[in-house]
């Protein structure tokens, strides 16, 4: 693991770094900050170790941590790939509705003559009267203002 990563995932290692050194206290981890020089001295004069023995460990315990990591990106992409097939699926449905809806509307269109799409309108305003009468006043606000420019 680099330093870079290291410092940016300092705080989701913590608990991770404690059970891996037992001695590690807050203070501790506080003290190192994230500084992967300070965590090898730390654990170079707390377990006794060499310099060497201790930037091993160290090295060691990080690149587990780094698999972890990766493990858990691997897991994410599928879940995205999942996430992406069922979206994909939900909006060939979608599409495949409105074509649906496209052709019943053309269909009605061919086969109907005016008087009867009048008389169907003239049903549909008795059947929702409030919400015709809230469309109608929205078209002429809108063409009021549209006939303005």
């Amino acid at each position: 693991m680099n330093e870079q990563i290291m410092t940016g995932q300092w705080k989701q290692m913590q608990g991770t770094l404690k059970s891996w050194w037992g001695r590690l206290t807050d203070d501790d981890l506080e003290k190192i900050g994230g500084q992967k020089d300070k965590l090898i001295g730390w654990v170079q004069e707390n377990y006794g170790r060499t310099r060497d023995e201790a930037a091993k460990e160290v090295e060691a315990r990080f690149n587990e941590y780094g698999g972890t990591l990766a493990g858990t990106a691997a897991e994410i992409k599928a879940k995205a790939y999942e996430f992406g097939g069922t979206v994909a699926n939900k909006a060939n449905e979608a599409a495949a509705a409105v074509k649906s809806g496209a052709e019943k509307a053309s269909s009605y269109l061919h086969e109907k003559t005016f008087d009867n799409m009048a008389g169907d309108l003239a049903a549909l305003i008795k059947r929702y009267p409030v919400q015709s009468l809230v469309i109608g006043v929205g078209l002429g606000i809108w063409l009021a203002r549209s006939t303005k420019h």
